[in-house]
């Protein structure tokens, strides 16, 4: 695919880096030739500099031949005037990156507005991403649906757990909470599994529901596993004053720790439950201070990946539970990927994978596709695909019992008016349903390719 991208910066220039590593056309902007020159010998991309709102540079760039173009610079207003001219010249979908709380307040007014189809605040997508970690501790792999609030968590199964020896069919009459084991993966082969599949130890599967009921759920099979109750924050960022709600809202206690006096004044403000101390949080006494020992959950958010991880440490060797670092710098998460397997995200990373999906829901799309979203699960064997049911969809009307699937498909979910739910026997898909269909085939482009002829 043709796909401009405006900034080059650290986010930019991750985006840029995984979509050519999937063989697409990529041109980058940016007002530093700096940063352009980077780009050019790192990864094979076009580069022109400029200010990537200004109609000639965007012209220059060939932005209304493209067919995504992506604003991804630190300046909202920039993205926003860039998406809405580079859409005037031809451009067929465009994704702005936002910071601003107020753009997020009115987001859908906003896509409306500047006809944007997609937005991503990074900061609030790496709250999401943190909240998601706190809950599901023994999760390695969260996937999240954004449009339907749906979420597929991957784990792998302990030798003590109430899943150890339990066939599918089994499952509901002894779990309560309702989900769907959609994926398997069992000494590196992948399949996706009937009601007579029997999970055994080691085993690490995909499981998918709403959030709430996916937190019962691990409660139910993590019983040994005392849930997050009381969170530490180390910095008081906008990751920070996002996070605060999300934690909040499930039940979770959160101190923050930030030493700049006015920042602590806006965070007292605006998140009246948290406990905010202005303090150097890098120093260990206030640390301990703070409450620390005692807290199930500690979140390094600071600006520093280095104060991030060493501060990450000592809360582990303190008896924290759960710890998550925000990390930057790639090589510091390759180099500690032993220390910390599952608890360091990178908001660029984060970033990108959103786009990524999207991206990868458009590659994939022939002109009778109606693919709105794609997304690997299991080092990219299998894939769990958002499709929005057509008018002349052959599985219309028709109930899922009846449809006969092909072997090795699934339908994992229905979003019906903006609700999800997961189907059943007598479930039937109806024109605007979305329909999430998990698989190993290759060959589902369409909806009606699940169907067995």
């Amino acid at each position: 695919m043709n796909i401009v991208i405006a900034g080059a910066g650290k986010v930019g220039f991750t985006i840029a880096q995984r979509l050519c590593r999937e063989g697409h056309d990529i041109t980058l902007i940016d007002e530093r030739r700096a940063a352009l020159d980077n780009a050019a010998n790192t990864m094979d991309v076009l580069g022109v500099c400029g200010n990537c709102a200004a109609p000639s540079v965007l012209k220059e760039a060939e932005a209304g031949a493209a067919e995504i173009f992506i604003a991804a610079t630190g300046n909202d207003e920039a993205n926003l005037v860039a998406c809405q001219f580079a859409r005037k010249m031809g451009a067929q979908h465009t994704l702005a990156r936002l910071r601003n709380q107020e753009y997020m307040e009115s987001v859908d007014s906003l896509r409306e507005i500047m006809d944007l189809n997609l937005t991503i605040n990074p900061d609030y997508v790496t709250a999401e991403e943190i909240s998601r970690v706190l809950q599901f501790p023994a999760a390695t792999q969260v996937s999240f649906f954004p449009d339907c609030g749906l979420e597929i968590v991957t784990f792998r199964i302990g030798e003590n757990s109430r899943l150890n020896g339990m066939s599918l069919s089994q499952l509901p009459s002894l779990i309560k909470p309702k989900v769907l084991v959609c994926c398997a993966e069992r000494n590196g082969e992948f399949c996706i599994p009937d009601g007579s599949f029997v999970l055994h130890a080691g085993d690490r599967i995909s499981v998918t529901a709403l959030p709430q009921a996916l937190r019962r759920f691990f409660n139910a099979v993590t019983a040994n596993q005392k849930p997050v109750r009381n969170v530490v924050l180390l910095g008081g960022s906008r990751i920070a004053q996002h996070l605060t709600p999300l934690l909040e809202s499930t039940g979770v206690r959160v101190t923050i720790l930030e030493r700049d006096y006015a920042r602590c004044q806006v965070l007292a403000e605006t998140l009246r439950e948290a406990d905010i101390i202005c303090a150097d949080g890098a120093d260990t006494n206030v640390l301990q201070q703070s409450g620390l020992p005692d807290a199930d959950g500690f979140v390094a958010l600071t600006n520093f990946d280095e104060d991030n991880l060493i501060l990450s440490m000592y809360a582990e060797k303190l008896g924290v539970e759960r710890v998550v670092s925000k990390v930057n710098n790639d090589k510091f998460i390759e180099l500690l990927s032993d220390v910390f397997p599952d608890s360091t995200l990178s908001p660029k990373n984060l970033v990108a994978d959103r786009i990524e999906g999207y991206v990868r829901g458009l590659a994939h799309a022939s002109d009778k596709s109606t693919i709105e979203a794609l997304y690997y699960l299991g080092s990219q064997n299998v894939t769990a695909t958002e499709f929005l049911v057509g008018e002349k969809a052959a599985c219309i009307d028709r109930t899922l019992k009846d449809m006969r699937l092909k072997p090795g498909v699934l339908l994992a979910a229905v979003v019906r008016g903006g609700k999800s739910f997961l189907p059943n026997g007598s479930t039937t898909l109806h024109p605007g349903d979305r329909a999430i269909v998990v698989t190993a085939n290759r060959s589902i482009l369409n909806l009606d390719d699940i169907l067995a002829r």
